[in-house]
């Protein structure tokens, strides 16, 4: 079920597509972020409800009139929610946005000139902050398996290049990907690239889409001069363990389908060596610090389950070949 104001999308610059599950309140305050931008009556914004139990699309249809709102039936996850919008989106440049973000007037418009000065960039993504306004990680090289092993090992901790990179996050660049939280894609890009991968129900959609649009010749670039406020983990904490063992299935999905057999497998090796790591780390942590007992029932049993699943069943080890 869609409202649709048309004579906002005639003269759309820019569609924005906000997903939104169970996140009424954040949802609210990033829309009234939104419309502060004088710009924003160039604007088509849909909001597509994920199948949420709150009040967010009645709030959506009673305060934002002005905004194309999207009922789902079913929770169609990250990719599927947001190609709903993608499909309905008239403008020539599409933002993909969380719902727990606050976008400051004047950053949009500095990604959409981003976009305008070269020609051959198909996706550009700000620098996002969180409250305090530290630094979120939120832009990176290419996926592949080096950056895996030394993530699964837990050695970013002691090598951080492998995360952020030996550069300054404060100067524009081209980057392998910028997060799904806050990117801003051509139309033009998803034409030649295609939308999100509907596969994908959660995590490292976005990384996946940002494959394709680069090897489809188009450029993947971060944007510092333009700033959002991200409030992490806010539209997804609700299921942390779910999300945990969804994000690893997504993970092993990426690998199948774009890096071949060997490194999938290997991958799978260094999956059951993290789970044993960080199974030990979290039960110390849970003997010796009591605050952290809730997070710690959630991780351990997701790192169970992720260690079974991935030892025992195919589907979710390799999932591109199951579909």
């Amino acid at each position: 079920m869609t409202n649709s104001p048309a004579a906002q999308e005639q003269t759309a610059k820019l569609s924005i597509c906000i997903l939104s599950w169970n996140t009424c309140q954040l949802l609210a305050d990033c829309l009234h972020s939104l419309y502060d931008d004088p710009e924003a009556r160039h604007w088509q914004v849909i909001v597509v409800d994920n199948d949420s139990a709150d009040d967010s699309a009645h709030m959506v249809a009673a305060q934002f009139p002005q905004v194309e709102l999207i009922r789902s039936e079913q929770n169609l996850g990250f990719a599927g929610g947001n190609n709903l919008a993608i499909s309905t989106a008239t403008a020539p440049v599409l933002l993909l946005l969380n719902s727990d973000t606050r976008v400051p007037v004047g950053a949009l418009s500095r990604l959409l000139a981003t976009l305008s000065d070269q020609p051959a960039t198909g996706a550009v993504g700000p620098r996002l902050e969180n409250a305090d306004g530290d630094l979120e990680y939120s832009c990176g090289r290419a996926p592949g398996l080096l950056p895996e092993i030394v993530h699964k090992l837990l050695l970013h901790r002691v090598f951080p290049y492998f995360r952020f990179g030996f550069w300054h996050h404060r100067q524009q660049r081209d980057v392998g990907w910028v997060t799904g939280a806050c990117i801003m894609v051509r139309r033009a890009a998803i034409d030649v690239a295609g939308p999100l991968d509907d596969a994908m129900f959660m995590c490292y959609e976005d990384l996946e889409w940002c494959m394709r649009l680069k090897a489809s010749g188009w450029r993947i670039v971060y944007e510092p001069a333009s700033i959002v406020t991200h409030l992490e983990g806010r539209s997804i904490s609700q299921r942390f363990g779910q999300m945990l063992v969804v994000s690893q299935q997504s993970l092993f999905y990426l690998f199948d389908k774009h890096f071949g057999s060997t490194r999938l497998y290997l991958l799978r090796i260094f999956t059951l060596i993290e789970m044993i790591l960080r199974s030990i780390l979290w039960t110390i942590l849970w003997i010796f610090r009591p605050a952290s007992r809730v997070e710690g029932r959630q991780r351990l049993g997701a790192y169970r389950t992720i260690f079974h699943r991935t030892l025992t069943d195919r589907t979710y080890w390799a999932p591109a070949r199951s579909t």
